[in-house]
């Protein structure tokens, strides 16, 4: 399996530490690091980005805009060189041990009940959300879900990549590239899996990583994620 990187060329650490990682578990990967922040052009903000006066919209946040693009990018890439799905990763994220098996796991079951629908599959567990164990199957890893749970890690079709940049063609996007899927969740244009057991988190929530998108006290966010993920592990355990 291929991966694409969602890289900013200014995070020299993030992308040595996406290197190290993915060399370790032999996975072939690529850099997508067109769209920079300082590099937006007009005609690729037009291209993708929904042109308004709100203030909150997503054309005045260049870092949210840079990313949202560059998932994107990532899309055009797979549809043109038609490839079947792909993983992308922002570059941040950690992945944990048990990411290859359950990687592989995954893999089987979407080819054998999912491969011809339109699919994004999340495996990060960032925002701390999990599937309850009432619905957990021995043996089985994905689950059907409402929402994402962020895009540090998450498998994508070809038939999702398309279904994204027609959606786009049509009505451009107008904010973080994360509420866009939920986005299509709703309008049922993409379905969303989750992979439990989560396998990778991005570090930017735990304090490994600076944000590049908000600024706040690492050691405040070290502090805050331990609790929190203690918190909601023990919650959805009994749920």
């Amino acid at each position: 399996m291929k991966a694409f990187v969602i890289h900013a060329a200014t995070l020299k650490e993030r992308g040595e530490h996406m290197d190290r990682m993915l060399r370790s578990i032999g996975m072939d990967y690529e850099f997508i690091s067109e769209g920079d922040a300082d590099q937006l052009t007009n005609e690729l903000l037009d291209k993708y980005l929904k042109n308004s006066n709100k203030p909150d919209n997503i054309r005045n946040k260049l870092p949210q805009a840079s990313c949202a693009i560059k998932h994107f990018l990532a899309y055009e890439h797979i549809v043109a060189r038609n490839i079947e799905g792909i993983l992308i990763f922002e570059d941040d994220i950690i992945l944990h041990d048990n990411f290859l098996p359950c990687f592989e796991q995954s893999m089987k079951e979407y080819r054998k009940n999912y491969a011809e629908k339109s699919i994004l599959i999340s495996y990060e567990d960032s925002t701390l959300r999990f599937v309850p164990r009432s619905r957990r199957e021995k043996g089985r890893v994905l689950y059907p879900a409402k929402n994402g749970r962020t895009t540090g890690c998450y498998f994508v079709n070809r038939t999702a990549a398309k279904a994204i940049l027609d959606q786009i063609r049509n009505e451009r996007c107008d904010r973080p590239i994360d509420w866009y899927h939920n986005l299509l969740f709703d309008k049922g244009i993409v379905e969303c899996l989750w992979c439990q057991p989560a396998i990778a988190t991005q570090g930017s929530f735990t304090g490994t990583f600076q944000s590049s998108l908000f600024a706040k006290h690492m050691n405040t966010i070290k502090f805050r994620w331990w609790f929190k993920k203690s918190y909601k592990r023990l919650l959805y355990w009994f749920r």
